[in-house]
């Protein structure tokens, strides 16, 4: 039973992450041989305030648009 848990910075649509579920479940189907209904698909969305990337909050990083 894979079990795939995507850790992100919070702001994607429910449709980013339909498209994303069904892309990641496709792929362990036709790479993996599991099973569809064996598969599941998690997302955790972390506000920027509590995620770092190299010892800085991405809620203080300067990022382009």
């Amino acid at each position: 039973m894979p079990h795939v848990q995507i850790t992100w910075v919070a702001g994607r649509t429910p449709e980013q992450k339909r498209k994303i579920a069904e892309k990641v479940t496709l792929t362990l189907i036709e790479e993996g041989r599991a099973k569809r209904e064996n598969i599941h698909v998690s997302f955790h969305d972390v506000p920027a305030t509590d995620y770092a990337e190299a010892g800085v909050l991405v809620s203080d990083q300067k990022r382009a648009p």
